[in-house]
Parts: C-alpha cells; structure tokens; sequence
C-alpha cells in the first residue's frame, strides 16, 4: 500500500517541474512555427510532451497525460513530414500547453497542491491542501568545484529540499534566472568570476531581491564574511560546513522569506488577500474562464452602517469587526475561490466555475451568517451586524473594470432596497 505522504510529495515534485519546463515548451513551440521551422526545436517539444504523458497519470492527471501522448503523437507525425509546422499541429501543441496551465492554474497557486472543492462550505477539517510551507523550496547551490557543490546539494536533499546547482561561473547569473530558486548557496570563490559581482547583479534585479543569499566563504575569513553582507548578502557559512548548521540556516531564511511574500499579498487586518493581489487574480481567472467558455462570478460586500460602529466603539472595535468577519467569508466559500479586502468595510470574492445563480447561493451563505453572528470587541462586549453584497457573471469579453462596476452596482441596489439583502447584476 503506497504511502499517502509520499504520493502527495511527488505530485508537489511533478507539479513544480512542470512549471518550470511550461516556458521553455512555450519556446520550442514558437520556434517550430516559424518560417522556417526549426526540427531541433520540434524533437525538444515532442520530448517535452512525451515525458509528460509519462508521468501526468502516475501522479493522478490521467487526462493530461492523455492529451500529452496527443501532442507527442502529433509531434512525431510532423518530424516524419519534414515541412513547416501544419497549422492543425501548432493548434494541438497549444491545446496541450492550455492543459498544463489549467492544471498549475486551479490545482497549484503559489505551487501548492489545491483539490478541487464542492459547493458546500469546507469542513472544519476536511479537504486536503498543501500549505505553502509543506512544498519543497528550491535551493540553488553556486560553486565551481563540482565535488562540493554534489555534497552541498546531497545535504539539502536528506534535509527535503529540491536542489540544482551552477558549476560554470559564467553562467552563474543565467542559471539562477532559469531556476528561479527560493534561496541560492553561493561560493565567494568563483574562479576567474567574483561571487560579490554575481550578488551585486542578484540585487539588481527587482525580481530577485528578495530571494536569500547565502555565501559560502573560507573559515575564519572575517573580512569576506563583512563584504558579503555589505553587497546584500543574508548569511554565510565557513568552508568545510556543518551539515546540521546549514540546513539550519537555509530553514531560517526560507520561513523569513515565506513571511515577507505573504506580507507582500495579504491585508495586514483581515489576512484576507489585499486590493492589488486580488486584480491580478481577478484579470488571470477571466482569462481563464474565456479560454474553457467556464462561468465566473464576482460578489462586493459591504457592511451595513459601518461608520455606526467605529463612532460607538472606536476604531479597534470596527478592527475587530472586520478581522472575524473576514473569518466568516473565507469559511463560506472553496479553498479555490478568492476572499479579499476590497477597500475600507468592503470585501470582494471571486467564485471561479459558478454561475450568478450559484453565486447567489453562496452570498446568501454569507449575509445569514453575518446576520447571525456576534461580533466580539476588545473588552468582551458583543455586537450584530448586517451586510450587504451585490453579485455579478462575467459576460463574454468584458474587462475587469466592467464585471467589478456591475457588481457594484448590484450592491448599490442592494443598499438602496433596505440593506442586509443580496442583488445580482442583470447583463
């Protein structure tokens, strides 16, 4: 009987790779539709597709894998034509690229693992989702001797790390572009190449600020541990390492930066997702939603008289207010849905795969249970709230900006017929 940790641990493998390998087939594909076409880029996206429909069933993406052997059945037919690529051929390689990103779309945000949900309100404790912190996190080893490099990885490894390392110093950069790793080991030694310059160009990149660096320097060598930090380095461990000690310090640096990505997507009240997060997710759900001709709907909820509470109860009661109502919506909806804080007391969810008839089902979830709980304030008083919320289906090609002024204008109509009410949009 297979181990169900294991199994969850080689889909969360499977699911990164395949991300990282969606942009270089995205190339070949590019390549192999131009006049005239490339064959070595054709054979490296039949490739691509062929150890796709490898693997996909294995870890429970019998589908996929299914339209992968498609595409690599495709792909073999055109090598044998030795013509440009068919314009039916480059529409069967894009269906088959689609698949990959609805895959990572709906069952990988942030690469964790999201199990489709139903419509009912998640259990207490049901459903299975990896955390963020449960995926591996990427470590990229730079070092120009490859014996070292091999154990350093080897070490992160048994440590439950996924690792790649960099043995050329003048790819260095490249390489951690291509790998786009959570945290980089980086020897200050490099050869003819300098591991300060490669750090300098690191923190260059607005991209890769954020990403740790920890340097790899001689024992007792206090004066290139002082230069790393000064060039933006985080850390550094002494040549020959501790084992214990590294992986130590590769842990405390990732659980740093776990909490400055959330920080940077989260409403620091509510820890709902904040405004801007929750546009890009907006715009990246409509594209999705076009591409599978699926439904989606968009719902703004605001709380009735709010400004009522802040001036009886002060700014921290309202606080309060707005943190557990926050707890409310999250639990009204699939872990796949998008709860996030709009503005002020306004709150905006997004409901991929449902209809405004569905959507209405699920706000009106939500205002019983607004209605229905006791909000606790600082010094144990208790209060009642209402809220009302306006629901809109995105319509064909409609930007963002418009679906969102339906729905608020749906929740203006709510407002104006008497508050503590649910209104849909009508196209």
């Amino acid at each position: 009987m297979s181990d169900p940790f294991d199994s969850r641990e080689l889909q969360v493998v499977f699911l990164r790779e395949m991300h990282e390998a969606r942009a270089r087939a995205r190339d070949w594909l590019a390549r192999a539709g131009r006049e005239p076409g490339d064959p070595a880029a054709l054979r490296e996206l039949r490739n691509f597709f062929h150890r796709l429909a490898g693997s996909a069933g294995t870890v429970g993406h019998a589908m996929l894998a299914r339209l992968a052997g498609a595409c690599e059945l495709t792909a073999d037919q055109e090598l044998e034509r030795k013509a440009p690529l068919s314009k039916i051929a480059a529409r069967i390689f894009a269906e088959g690229l689609a698949g990959v990103d609805d895959v990572l779309e709906t069952r990988t945000p942030a690469l964790g693992i999201l199990l489709p949900g139903s419509w009912q309100p998640p259990k207490e404790n049901g459903g299975t989702r990896v955390a963020l912190e449960d995926v591996p996190s990427r470590v990229l080893v730079i070092d120009d001797d490859l014996v070292s490099a091999r154990s350093t990885e080897a070490v992160l490894r048994a440590a439950g790390f996924l690792t790649a390392s960099c043995c050329d110093p003048a790819d260095a950069y490249e390489a951690i572009l291509r790998e786009s790793p959570d945290l980089i080991i980086l020897d200050v030694l490099l050869g003819e190449v300098d591991g300060f310059d490669v750090c300098r160009r690191i923190r260059a990149n607005p991209a890769l600020q954020l990403v740790p660096i920890i340097f790899v320097t001689r024992r007792g060598d206090v004066e290139q541990r002082v230069r790393g930090l000064q060039v933006g380095g985080n850390d550094y461990v002494a040549k020959p390492f501790d084992p214990p000690e590294l992986v130590a310090r590769v842990r405390s640096h990732l659980s740093r930066l776990s909490v400055l990505r959330e920080m940077a997507i989260r409403d620091g009240l509510t820890r709902c997702y904040n405004h801007k997060y929750f546009k890009m997710r907006l715009d990246q759900e409509l594209v999705r939603a076009r591409r599978y001709s699926s439904p989606l709907s968009l719902g703004l909820l605001d709380i009735d008289h709010f400004k009522r509470v802040n001036d009886t109860h002060g700014h921290p009661g309202g606080d309060s207010v707005l943190a557990h109502l926050a707890s409310l919506l999250i639990a009204s909806v699939r872990s796949s849905d998008i709860v996030a804080r709009y503005g002020g007391e306004e709150f905006a969810f997004v409901l991929v795969e449902a209809t405004a008839q569905e959507a209405a089902v699920v706000a009106e979830r939500m205002r019983a249970r607004v209605e229905a709980q006791q909000f606790e304030l600082p010094g144990g008083a208790r209060l009642r709230a209402t809220a009302s919320i306006g629901i809109a289906e995105a319509q064909g090609q409609e930007p963002a900006a418009v679906l969102v002024q339906r729905a608020d204008a749906a929740l203006y109509q709510a407002k104006a017929a008497g508050r503590n009410r649910v209104k849909s949009s009508t196209p």
